[in-house]
């Protein structure tokens, strides 16, 4: 599939190719930071995942950006520190070790249920159960089996300066 160019049929893929490219020539994006996932390129230019990887692939060849399997693609070079946006379950834990450092939450005081956190957040069990998960070994919280979750003593906290 084409879109029409200044200088005739222009191949979608490298639509999406010259697209990111001035994204990143125009500090739009910048070294180490995530692009769009492939079904949001997609949406975004009316293509195929297909017709997306092929210029993933493209500019990957060029060393233009970089893809972690787990994580996504990045723009260059792959030793740029990478910028993404936090994942949910990481907000979640930003907010409630927010509010402990605001003393919203005294040492040794049990933090709200995984049902009210979900309802509190907007987000499922499994990110408020990874949330807590991240507090913990942060050194936020400690956790009692069967009995709750507690803000931990002061000087087990993360340095936060």
């Amino acid at each position: 599939m084409t879109k029409r160019g200044p200088r005739g049929p222009v191949p979608i893929y490298q639509t999406i190719i010259n697209a990111l490219k001035d994204d990143i020539a125009a500090g739009r994006l910048k070294p180490g930071q995530a692009l769009p996932t492939e079904a949001e390129l997609g949406e975004t230019h009316g293509a195929s995942r297909l017709t997306v990887r092929r210029a993933l692939s493209t500019l990957r060849e060029e060393g233009v950006i970089y893809t972690l399997r787990p994580e996504g693609s990045f723009v260059g070079p792959e030793d740029a520190p990478r910028i993404r946006e936090p994942w949910p379950f990481e907000k979640v834990a930003a907010a409630v070790a927010g509010g402990i450092k605001r003393g919203g939450y005294e040492t040794d005081e049990v933090l709200p249920s995984e049902s009210e956190m979900m309802q509190e957040y907007g987000v499922a069990k499994k990110t408020v159960r990874a949330a807590v998960a991240l507090l913990r070994e942060q050194g936020w919280v400690y956790t009692v089996p069967a009995i709750g979750t507690f803000v931990a003593a002061r000087d087990k906290w993360p340095n936060t300066t």
